[in-house]
């Protein structure tokens, strides 16, 4: 059998002091200083047949646009195949506006352009130091998150914290040995990057890039760490907004991937393969023009009363848009469309006896257990935010239950709310190609 063959780089993505930050709508002002820096991680492995990348990103999310950009990049610089490469961001939420989300954050062309060009050389880099490896997995428990679906006294889900939610509770652990260059340590998990809140203006790669910094210093041989963000879509850190709470959860999942990697066991690595496909997730029926009109005459009566009250330039804006959605969802009420879909990425990657899935979606937890309980492999790691992110992909339960997820964030995201079958054709689709591997 062919022996598997591995490159790894790192380098820093942390954009200009000036940016907006991504991910709040509340946040009055760009960022004024750096915390920490923000990293891209890249790996090759190849078989001597197929080569693949991936690629880990400190940023909130990409969109298509920008997604497509970095991939073309990477394919150019590696000879990797595009639907070969999986780029997966880390969601912190203390990170620049790459995406074309006006409400959370500007996007910035210049750095977006500027991060192409990095992150087809860290690429490039780790391609050039493909060498014979040996790979390991491993998991452990840990939880740093917390489910936010709390329901109020009134009945009303709202987000909080919901102790006896469900959760994250486990790392799960790649580690990746070369014979003559840094090898890697990719390290999954599932909670959002939201241990800073909308108050933090200083760029920080959250409590992901602290527990990346503590492992960069206590790994051997000079292993690179790479986080790789689950599907967190109702799980948010179970902390207090600080710093210091954000070094706390970092060193507590540095210390959980060193427990897996006490315990990893090698895997069989070969044969590589990879499967991509844009889906369309079925969208809910327009309004009726009546209840789209209500819609937007509220939304612009929150704008009016915004501006008379003085509140920051950044969430007047962020309302601007939410009135051209209201216009656009009107619009929709009286074309009356039918079978609408959303585009969605789901795409499965073969390590030998390993599996990962990459959904273009803030996925709930539900999900990846689900897809990881039905796949033909013995360990599957179901990742968020990869190659794209479109919206919240919440489960039947959570539509029928309410809540920001289920109902506001698609005004947010600016597109027509999901239907709730939309999270079980996802589901579907990443198992068919699972098993197509």
């Amino acid at each position: 059998m062919t022996q598997i063959k591995v490159g790894a780089s790192r380098s820093a993505i942390t954009p200009p002091v000036g940016v907006d930050l991504a991910g709040y709508a509340r946040r009055q002002g760009p960022s004024i200083g750096v915390h920490d820096d923000l990293f891209c991680g890249a790996l090759v492995l190849e078989d001597g047949r197929t080569r693949l990348g991936f690629v880990a990103l400190d940023l909130l999310e990409t969109d298509f646009e920008v997604d497509t950009m970095l991939r073309q990049a990477v394919a150019a610089s590696t000879d990797i195949a595009p639907d070969h490469i999986l780029i997966n961001c880390s969601h912190t939420h203390a990170g620049p506006g790459v995406a074309k989300l006006e409400k959370l954050g500007r996007q910035n062309m210049d750095y977006v352009n500027t991060l192409r060009e990095r992150v087809a050389q860290t690429a490039a880099t780790a391609a050039a130091r493909l060498a014979p490896a040996a790979l390991r997995y491993g998991e452990a428990p840990v939880r740093v998150g917390i489910n936010r679906r709390e329901t109020t006294s009134e009945g009303e889900v709202t987000i909080g914290r919901n102790p006896e939610g469900l959760v994250d509770t486990r790392v799960r652990v790649i580690d990746v040995r070369g014979e003559a260059n840094p090898g890697a340590v990719l390290f999954q998990h599932a909670c959002h990057g939201t241990a800073l809140n909308q108050e933090n203006r200083r760029i920080s790669a959250e409590w992901m890039g602290a527990a990346a910094s503590r492992l960069e210093s206590a790994l051997e041989g000079g292993s690179i760490p790479m986080f790789l963000q689950g599907c967190c879509g109702q799980i948010n850190p179970d902390a207090e907004a600080s710093f210091d709470e954000v070094d706390r959860l970092g060193s507590e999942m540095a210390g959980a991937v060193a427990a897996s990697l006490e315990r990893a066991e090698s895997f069989v690595a070969i044969p590589l393969g990879a499967r991509t496909e844009q889906i369309g997730l079925p969208l809910q029926d327009p309004l009726t023009p009546e209840q789209a009109r209500v819609e937007l005459q509220q939304t612009q009566a929150d704008h009016e009363r915004l501006q008379r009250e003085g509140a920051h330039e950044s969430l007047i804006r962020a309302h601007e848009t939410l009135v051209r959605h209201a216009a656009d969802m009107l619009d929709r009420a009286e074309r009356r469309p039918t079978n609408e879909t959303l585009a969605f990425v789901v795409q499965a990657i073969r390590i030998g006896d390993l599996a990962i899935v990459g959904l273009s979606g803030e996925v709930f937890f539900e999900f990846a257990q689900e897809i990881e309980a039905r796949s033909p492999f013995p360990d599957t790691l179901v990742l968020g935010y990869s190659n794209g992110c479109t919206c919240y992909i919440p489960t039947r339960e959570a539509f029928a239950e309410g809540g920001y997820e289920a109902e506001d964030s698609f005004r947010w995201y600016g597109i027509p709310p999901l239907a709730p079958s939309a999270g079980e054709v996802m589901v579907q689709a990443a198992v068919r190609l699972l098993r197509g591997l």
